[in-house]
């Protein structure tokens, strides 16, 4: 305890980045939580506290460095384009969100200008996650939606061609001799994408080492869950056909919602696997 706190005291502004962070989150979780959304409240500030503690251990275990002449002459630049951003006019979103870049940039700003580029580096994702998406959760899941639910109804419909089934798809619906099926929000996966999110970063970090193995498997979030989806609206089609209306009934759907989120997990667990199987090799062959 008394190492962390002699260590922190080396470098002061890291704390107060992390508290103001801190605050930033919380405040935007608020509204969420006043809604009743406790379930994503309660990831995304999860999500937000591993993401400062990071940032917070690299301040620990890096020499402070007072930011360079380029790196104040860069965050007085920053600060300016903030203020632009600032005084542009935001009505609904997306143009909304120039005030949460402004303020993004405000924060990392100050860090590159206290504490220079490494710094500020490590601050880039905590801030936009803190400032850009948890005050804009719903616009963002809402936006995300729609390419989801229509990726899954394509995916799906061909895959039921392979089995022989005649399907077609029409944007988001599916139809079948006897069946129509519509992908609605609630069905895309969109719910649980939060917490998706975490695991899978969570998974990330555990599973590699390197930096672009950990970007290449975190790019793998969205074709995850777009292949399970496909394959929950397939396992109901099937289903369907052998067992009739029950399946489509509360009980059958809540639990082939979560085979959707355990078949999307497995899949980007398996994904990782390959993945680290090959940085394994590569670093062989540096050897």
């Amino acid at each position: 305890m008394k190492l962390f706190l002699n260590r922190l005291m080396k470098h002061p502004p890291g704390v107060l980045y992390a508290v103001l962070l801190g605050i930033v989150a919380f405040s935007a979780a608020v509204p969420m939580l006043r809604s009743g959304m406790w379930d994503a409240a309660l990831v995304d500030l999860t999500m937000a506290g591993i993401l400062i503690w990071l940032m917070v251990k690299t301040f620990l275990s890096t020499f402070r460095k007072k930011g360079s002449v380029w790196n104040r002459l860069t965050a007085w630049i920053m600060l300016i384009f903030a203020n632009i951003l600032a005084l542009l006019p935001s009505h609904e979103f997306p143009g909304s969100l120039t005030t949460a870049f402004a303020f993004t940039l405000v924060i990392c700003s100050l860090v590159l200008f206290f504490s220079g580029s490494l710094m500020a580096s490590v601050s880039i994702a905590p801030a936009l996650w803190c400032c850009v998406f948890i005050p804009y959760h719903e616009e963002f899941m809402l936006m995300l939606s729609f390419p989801l639910r229509l990726s899954a109804t394509m995916l799906s419909g061909l895959i039921l061609k392979l089995f022989g089934i005649g399907a077609v798809y029409s944007g988001t619906s599916l139809s079948l001799p006897g069946l129509n099926i519509a992908i609605t929000d609630a069905c895309s996966g969109i719910n649980q994408l939060d917490a998706f999110i975490l695991i899978a970063f969570i998974a990330v970090r555990i599973l590699h080492k390197g930096l672009l193995w950990k970007i290449l498997h975190f790019a793998f979030i969205m074709p995850a869950i777009i292949i399970g989806n496909s394959l929950r609206i397939v396992i109901t089609v099937l289903l369907y056909r052998w067992f009739g209306e029950s399946v489509l009934a509360d009980t059958w759907h809540i639990a082939l919602g979560y085979v959707q989120i355990v078949l999307a997990l497995i899949i980007f667990l398996l994904i990782g696997k390959i993945f680290q199987i090959a940085s394994t090799k590569s670093e062989e062959v540096g050897k």
